[in-house]
């Protein structure tokens, strides 16, 4: 009873009407195990911290049946704005990716507090990288950041505690996707939901308060299995490193991306 009654608590700061939000949030299930997807990360260093896309997200998909080709083009603080640029050294390999290859999914990843702190820029970004997209015939998927730990010293610049920024940037996710139509992985929401709830459990953090941990980083990746993918990850066979971690967050990513219970 205290986990839901904390974590109500957190939520009730800023409920968004889900009937308005769902067209946009609900995956395209791709249920083809016999075929090969292709996915492309774009982003920086919350991508690129512990290897998510090979070392963890792809794994996991092997894990659930589903054979994926990833391919990544990051630079730690790099915006959106950047890569969306074709005389961008970045924004032309992008360029060059979606040229090369036909994708299934494209993952788009905004520095961590460019939606609260510049959000004209992350629309534009967004709006840029979706033109490209949509030429190219994937699917979009906008990867939602989180709050920052508790002690963060720029936590009072954007919302002053890790929920309300988890809410403001969910917010801007949200706002952003429809004007798009891409679907958001609510990684930011599985965040809040294991650090609300779980913080002696589970460390999610670097020491730095806001890059992700390799738990948080496998957080994110059972989000974006159970988001494009429509998979309940708490029935596939893989583990961080301990069990009982691992039940708490495929919970978690489960909650934010298919029961949608925590939508912010």
């Amino acid at each position: 009873m205290k986990r839901y009654i904390s974590f109500l608590l957190v939520i009730c700061i800023g409920v968004i009407c889900m009937a308005g939000c769902k067209g946009k949030t609900e995956s395209r299930v791709l249920f083809d195990k016999d075929k090969e997807y292709r996915i492309l990360f774009i982003g920086n260093s919350f991508t690129d911290y512990n290897n998510l896309a090979n070392d963890i997200f792809k794994p996991l998909c092997e894990a659930a049946g589903y054979n994926v080709v990833v391919d990544t083009v990051t630079r730690g603080a790099y915006i959106l704005e950047l890569f969306a640029n074709s005389a961008d050294d970045k924004g032309a390999l992008v360029d060059q990716h979606l040229q090369e290859h036909k994708y299934d999914v494209v993952i788009l990843q905004e520095q961590s507090n460019r939606p609260i702190s510049d959000y004209e820029s992350f629309r534009r970004g967004v709006h840029g990288l979706a033109e490209k997209v949509k030429e190219n015939g994937a699917d979009l998927y906008l990867y939602e950041t989180w709050g920052y730990k508790t002690g963060n010293q720029s936590l009072a610049s954007f919302g002053g505690s890790t929920a309300e920024m988890a809410r403001r940037l969910s917010n801007a996710y949200m706002k952003v996707a429809k004007e798009v139509d891409a679907k958001i992985i609510h990684a930011g929401i599985a965040m809040l939901d294991v650090y609300v709830n779980h913080k002696d459990d589970i460390e999610l953090y670097q020491p730095d308060l806001y890059h992700p941990s390799y738990e948080g980083s496998t957080l994110v990746a059972y989000t974006m299995l159970s988001t494009i993918f429509g998979v309940d990850v708490r029935n596939v066979d893989y583990s961080s490193g301990s069990r009982m971690r691992d039940k708490i967050m495929k919970q978690a990513a489960y909650d934010a991306a298919i029961a949608q219970k925590y939508i912010i």
